[in-house]
């Protein structure tokens, strides 16, 4: 997708497997039915100068749409006896044509294509991720048209206003999953409104968005499908924790991470409620130590765990977290107590050989040993590896990537300054699935070894010592 310039009467779009990425809008075909906010509650958490606004605010964005509409519903009517009688494509049913438009980019081609390629079955999901400062009306216009949408993008948006909210949220019912993070203006009323009109919402992520506290996280209990939660580097205390853990049905993923003051306690109450429940826990382990993760290892079903500033936890931890028997994905970043030992019994056990992701970053006992040994019990699968900063790990480590990772995707080994590079000159033969190489900081390998492999493997992206990125430039 190529963001191009956004003008506001221009609208561009391309879809793949039922998504919709918009990159302007424009007189386009949408039906929204008359009293946009007939059931919208502005009164929720707001005073009484705030409500008014927001009243204000809704019939203004309302009247707008309404008036759009008028403007572009004609643009669906034509002659179609005319056009069937000189395409036989149009002949097709109507269902077999919406396959067609799935795949490609033809809506401008004619006006019953047009038509047909703003059926709501093609709009599942909506990304606006890169048009974060996209008008109200023309968010409310695209959003009221997808009746049938289940997934809503609407990361980094400037300034995501409870007017907007209650307007476009009401028609979108079907909707599971929602990315408000990093939004400006989310808000305890903001989450009520999308709960109130979202019943099946089942994924919530409200990453960054530090108005969301423990006013708002309460006001979640209300919806009753709700499962997964993102609320990194949000401003929520132990309270929440608590009150999800009770109160929701079923928590299945929880993001927690960047929140440093969550305790032992909030933990273990999450676990013991949710404990037949969580397959993904993402923590801030700043606050925490090896009773957590005593009890976190009594989740069967965990397949995902991720701590960052593991700086409170011992080898202890690292053998309770061998019990978990189903783990796919493993993060224990700037763990300053795990020994040269803990780690080598970690990856001596069975139970790691399934992962795919690992991140054992800053770890300083982290040896060439550790490498080779975790290499020979989950090399096979890997995907994604990170080590950076894990200072002693020097050539052979690295060569025992290289001879048994030939799956890995990402490899991140920022800040080894030991390493010389010279076996890299293998990887479009050992790894042909690396796509991404992070060798910043490590200051003993020369751009020319990095230049050869990229011309060996031009689907390779390299950064170098300096942060600066090699490609293939072809020609």
């Amino acid at each position: 997708m190529d963001d191009g310039n956004e003008h506001d009467e221009e609208e561009s779009f391309s879809y793949r497997a039922e998504v919709v990425h918009f990159l302007e809008d424009d007189g386009t075909e949408f039906i929204v039915g008359s009293g946009i906010f007939r059931t919208c509650e502005p009164s929720l958490a707001l005073d009484d100068g705030s409500k008014l606004t927001v009243e204000n605010d809704i019939k203004v964005i309302s009247n707008e749409v309404e008036s759009l509409i008028c403007s572009t519903e004609r643009l669906s009517s034509y002659n179609e006896d005319t056009w069937e009688e000189l395409v036989s494509f149009n002949h097709l049913p109507r269902e077999v044509i919406l396959i067609v438009e799935l795949n490609l980019h033809v809506i401008p081609v004619c006006k019953r294509w047009y038509d047909i390629g703003h059926d709501p079955s093609l709009w599942k999901e909506l990304d606006f991720s890169r048009l974060n400062e996209i008008p109200s009306t023309s968010l409310c216009r695209i959003i009221s048209r997808a009746s049938s949408l289940k997934k809503l993008n609407l990361m980094g948006r400037l300034d995501l206003t409870t007017a907007e909210v209650a307007v476009f949220s009401q028609y979108i019912p079907m909707l599971e999953s929602l990315n408000i993070g990093f939004c400006s203006g989310v808000n305890k009323t903001v989450i009520e409104y999308f709960l109130r009109n979202c019943p099946r919402l089942a994924k919530l992520n409200t990453e960054g968005c530090m108005s969301v506290d423990d006013g708002a996280a309460a006001s979640m209990v209300k919806g009753e499908n709700l499962q997964e939660f993102n609320f990194s580097h949000c401003c929520i205390t132990d309270e929440s924790i608590v009150l999800l853990a009770s109160r929701m049905n079923r928590i299945v993923s929880l993001n927690i991470d960047g929140i440093s003051w969550i305790s032992d306690s909030a933990v273990i109450t999450l676990v013991d409620q949710q404990l037949n429940n969580l397959l993904e826990l993402m923590l801030d382990g700043a606050e925490l130590t090896d009773k957590s993760i005593h009890h976190i290892a009594r989740c069967a079903k965990l397949n995902k765990l991720q701590i960052s500033f593991c700086e409170g936890l011992t080898d202890q931890a690292l053998k309770y977290i061998q019990t978990l028997q189903q783990l796919t994905h493993l993060k224990m970043r700037k763990g300053l107590y795990f020994s040269t030992d803990g780690l080598l019994s970690l990856f001596t056990c069975k139970s790691m050989s399934n992962l795919v992701e690992l991140d054992f970053s800053e770890n300083t006992q982290f040896v060439d040993d550790c490498v080779i040994q975790l290499t020979k019990c989950c090399g096979p699968k890997l995907q994604y590896l990170a080590l950076s900063w894990c200072w002693d790990i020097s050539d052979p480590g690295i060569i025992s990537i290289v001879d048994h990772c030939r799956n890995l995707k990402v490899l991140d080994i920022i800040g080894l300054h030991k390493i010389t590079g010279t076996y890299f000159i293998r990887i479009p033969e050992e790894m042909p699935k690396l796509r991404l190489l992070n060798l910043q900081q490590c200051n003993r390998i020369i751009d020319e070894l990095i230049e050869d492999v990229i011309r060996k493997k031009p689907d390779l992206r390299v950064f170098n010592y300096y942060g600066e990125q090699f490609v293939h430039e072809k020609g």
